[in-house]
């Protein structure tokens, strides 16, 4: 392993002009120095070059001098200085916060960043500052996109004080690390801090880095032996050589030219007329008028099946590719001015006609022809000097504005062009082939069953003989054509849903007539069925080289995905689950469970009884999927045996490859689990879990409401235990045990926890442990469930305050990216990315003092979006701009809670209904400013 050690070091020198020596020491070893309070006026960030010949540097000042003569002496200001020899390829990164500066260092093709913060004195009212500091380090990593990231800074956090706390709530949710308390420990009597005043340490440095830069670092120490300030310099010594490498980012070169892409009208006109040309002359050939009624098991119309699926794939392509030829086509111009249409093409019109009639005048030098000439051509280039010089804004307002006419595709497609990506790590696992490497990522993505399927091999033309088949109606494809969302990745054959949309009014007929033939012959071509598996990666700032840091995307053909929408139709029409099952069901939501949690805790919380939930996690639940399972239990449902037939064809036969910087993996096939990314999997997949909520759901222990059983709530694969004893969930457990045992399914005991509901007072002070396949469970008193924190007191301060970090994280990349955009489009993102807040209307029970917070998170949010003063009316600011105030977002929310709710015919939901005339008004007077709201929530 290649070893690259520097050396970084963070230091508060308070006035680098007084400390300048000091710093010139720490550049004889040090690699990287942070510096904060460096106390520059914006005039002076240049002095920082005169500290060492050897350092490049770079440096913001937090003194205000637009006021004039200075008051006082100068405060706050960062800077980074870098070795020039050692790092050669530095970029200072824009940073419009005073408090921050950060580069981005790119070593032997490994990138990293560091930051420097200087954080607010840790106090209740400097909270938002705290954390705004936090999520604009955030959205700056996010947007270069390099995983291995160094913060370092004095952050005013103090071990076991607000600001820590705070810090340290925000590590955990970003994947961060506090590495010097990491190494050190809280026990090792470290601090960074001497107060001048009356002496008291205190460790109020520290050094964040992300989980891909954790490895790189070899040694965390404190410099206590020296007297240079009141901190101490925080020194840490890295190992840049173990730090991801990653391969340039290729432009990509898709060869397959049917695939969609950007098309004019003109083009699509053309596709649609080449598709009726070509679709109405597919030959459905004599050999099926004996089956196109029912199921066959001629094994030689399959051959013919494939080259039917063929030809229309063929015609499709073909009308893609000729479309795409050179009609609507205007060349690219490499130097076009951003906003050229909108603003400057009428004034250059004009300006043409104007010099033409000049020109034909013969040119003279006065008169009104000259006059005319020289104004429009003056207008012309002012304005067009004008786009020159605002590319970026005109380029977000553009954004903005697909955003606002809920142009999704071209919104999110644009804003992805903004970032420049990076290529792929350059090994993982210690390989480095490319093939190598997809077939890594293939070994961990094929699943092995718990229970050994039958070793009856699926073929195809399985039906019975005779048997009427289920006919597929052009109706049902099109209805499956238009629910389907464009903008979709294509399958292996460069397909996607914009080719069928496109297509004409022949698509729909070929295609029912083509499905309806598979599903009479239980085949499907294997060309349709192929698919391609995309690793994704799931933490950004993780370790890259690790295969358990990816997930799976599968890459279908779009004709199978128009054939499961048809199939999951069919399939819901047998279908019914149980009321307790809240996931993948219209109507219903990650809400929904939430909130029939929560309301049958309290309903028994105060009746003075505790209730004992156990929240159960299913490893890898939709993978294990037993398929000898799975096709009994559609039996079950009376789903029609041609259906069946198809559904075990397609699971049988399926075959995927993984595709790794343009390489195929070798050729894999499922063996167990529902298909990834399947429009059916979440159906099959509630229909497999069902019969055990119907079990426990049967059972006369755990909590019930009113008549109504609520002993276990499920959203998919996450399920949680409700009753008011021990022997109650031991009854409910085995029942789980069992049914995963039978189902070759597998309880995660480490993250299957419990948690006990209700005043402590009440609660049993000695609990018999609860187990699940032997292992005892740990008891918590906080668990985010469906991502909203749910905490055993019935408490919403800490749901707030997850909140409330989420909207900062928000609010400053918004404010990062669109920066340059009008007033007009900033507000239609503020709306959109910050007035939805995740199950606020859930919040029955919190303190005014979290309330407040989130509320100052967003009037500051908004202010910093808007580039208002920090204390400026926020009545008066979001009065102006016509958007809601967080009272009034917030009893939006409330209302619109009730209202589908009450709306529900979930029968669980029915009965909560009943019981919401109260909570609506006590959330509609919440959030009216009232003496007695006021005391409510003080008492709480």
């Amino acid at each position: 392993m290649e070893q690259h050690t520097i050396k970084l070091t963070s230091f508060n020198c308070k006035s680098v002009k007084r400390s300048v020596d000091y710093v010139r020491q720490l550049c004889q070893f040090s690699d990287i120095i942070a510096l904060q309070e460096s106390w520059l006026l914006p005039t002076e960030i240049p002095y920082l070059g005169n500290i060492s010949s050897e350092f490049s540097f770079t440096g913001t000042s937090a003194v205000d001098t637009s006021s004039g003569m200075l008051k006082g002496r100068p405060y706050g200001g960062v800077a980074l200085l870098w070795r020039s020899n050692l790092f050669q390829c530095v970029t200072v990164l824009q940073c419009s916060n005073p408090r921050i500066c950060a580069v981005k260092i790119v070593t032997n093709d490994r990138p990293f960043i560091v930051v420097c913060v200087y954080m607010p004195t840790d106090c209740s009212d400097n909270l938002p500052e705290f954390t705004d500091c936090l999520s604009a380090v955030s959205a700056i990593v996010d947007e270069c996109e390099v995983e291995s990231v160094y913060i370092l800074g004095d952050f005013n956090a103090h071990p076991g004080e607000l600001f820590f706390t705070e810090l340290s709530n925000y590590c955990d949710e970003q994947n961060w690390v506090c590495v010097d308390i990491n190494r050190l420990g809280l026990s090792s009597d470290t601090y960074t801090f001497i107060s001048e005043a009356h002496g008291s340490r205190r460790w109020l440095d520290h050094c964040i880095v992300t989980q891909s830069a954790i490895s790189s670092v070899r040694n965390v120490h404190v410099k206590c032996d020296v007297v240079w300030s009141d901190h101490f310099p925080l020194i840490l010594e890295c190992n840049i050589g173990v730090l991801t490498p990653r391969l340039t980012a290729a432009p990509l070169n898709n060869t397959n030219c049917a695939i969609w892409g950007d098309r004019t009208k003109e083009q699509i006109a053309v596709y649609t007329q080449e598709c009726d040309n070509r679709l109405r002359n597919i030959h459905f050939p004599s050999d099926f008028i004996d089956c196109g009624d029912k199921c066959c098991s001629d094994s030689s119309h399959e051959v013919i099946l494939d080259n039917l699926y063929r030809d229309i794939v063929s015609a499709l392509s073909q009308s893609a590719i000729v479309s795409k030829g050179n009609v609507g086509i205007k060349k690219k111009n490499k130097n076009r001015i951003v906003g050229w249409n909108r603003h400057v093409k009428d004034a250059h019109w004009r300006a043409r006609q104007a010099f033409l009639v000049w020109v034909c005048s013969g040119k003279p030098i006065v008169g009104t022809e000259y006059n005319n000439m020289c104004e429009s051509r003056r207008i012309f280039k002012s304005r067009l000097k004008w786009c020159q010089d605002h590319q970026n804004q005109i380029q977000m307002d553009i954004i903005a504005s697909q955003h606002s006419k809920k142009d999704f595709k071209a919104f999110w497609k644009s804003t992805s062009k903004l970032n420049v990506r990076s290529g792929p790590p350059a090994s993982v696992e210690g390989v480095t082939d490319h093939r190598a490497i997809a077939n890594i990522f293939r070994d961990h993505f094929t699943v092995k069953p718990s229970i050994a399927p039958s070793c009856e091999r699926v073929a195809g033309t399985g039906a019975i003989m005779n048997r009427q088949v289920t006919r597929i109606s052009a109706l049902e494809v099109a209805k499956s054509i238009k629910s389907m969302s464009g903008g979709k990745s294509p399958g292996h054959d460069g397909l996607s849903v914009e080719h069928l949309r496109y297509a004409g009014c022949h698509i729909s007929r070929v295609l029912s007539v083509f499905y309806s033939l598979c599903i009479a012959h239980s085949y499907l071509p294997i060309d349709l069925i192929k698919t391609v598996v995309i690793p994704v990666v799931k933490n950004k700032t993780g370790d890259l080289t690790s295969k358990t840091n990816y997930r799976p995307i599968s890459l279908a053909t779009v004709m199978a995905k128009v054939l499961d929408g048809v199939l999951n139709a069919q399939l819901n029409k047998n279908l019914s689950l149980h009321d307790n099952q809240f996931g993948f069901r219209p109507g219903l939501s990650t809400e929904s469970a939430i909130l029939c949690l929560k309301h049958t805790a309290a309903y028994y919380v105060d009746r003075n009884t505790p209730v004992y939930a156990c929240y159960l996690d299913l490893s890898k639940a939709f993978d294990l999927v037993s398929y000898d399972i799975l096709w009994k239990k559609l039996e079950g449902i009376n789903l029609a045996p041609d259906l069946i037939g198809i559904f075990r064809y397609w699971y049988g036969n399926q075959i995927n490859n993984v595709r790794w910087a343009g390489t195929l993996s070798e050729t894999y096939r499922l063996e167990c689990g529902v298909r990834q990314g399947g429009l059916s999997s979440p159906s099959l997949f509630n229909l497999y879990m069902n019969e055990l909520i119907v079990a426990l759901s049967s059972m006369h222990v755990g909590c019930h409401i009113d008549g109504v059983n609520v002993n276990n709530l499920s959203y998919a694969d996450d399920m949680v235990l409700l009753s008011a004893s021990v022997c109650g969930i031991r009854k409910l457990l085995k029942v789980c045990e069992d049914y995963a045992h039978t189902h070759g399914l597998k309880y995660n005991t480490v993250k299957s926890q419990y948690m006990v509901f209700g005043v402590e007072s009440k609660i049993p002070s000695v609990i018999p442990p609860i187990r699940i396949n032997t292992v005892a469970l740990e008891r918590v008193y906080q668990y985010k469930y469906l991502g909203h924190i749910v905490t055993a007191d019935l408490k919403d301060d800490a749901d707030i305050e997850r909140e409330r970090r989420a909207l900062s994280i928000r609010a400053n990349m918004i404010a990062r990216r669109f920066a340059r955009c009008s007033k007009v489009s900033k507000v239609t993102l503020f709306r959109a990315f910050c007035t939805t807040f995740y199950t606020c209307s859930l919040w029955r029970k919190f303190t005014l003092k979290s309330y407040k917070a989130l509320q100052v998170q967003y009037n500051n949010a908004f202010r910093a979006l808007m580039g208002l003063p920090r204390y400026c009316s926020a009545s008066g600011m979001f009065a102006e701009a016509h958007v809601s105030c967080f009272k009034a977002t917030m009893r939006l929310r409330a209302a619109s809670l009730v209202r589908r709710v009450r709306a529900s015919s979930n029968s669980v939901l029915e009965m909560i209904a009943d019981k919401f005339c109260p909570y609506i008004a006590f959330c509609c007077g919440l959030h009216t400013p009232s003496s007695t709201v006021v005391s409510t929530l003080r008492n709480r």
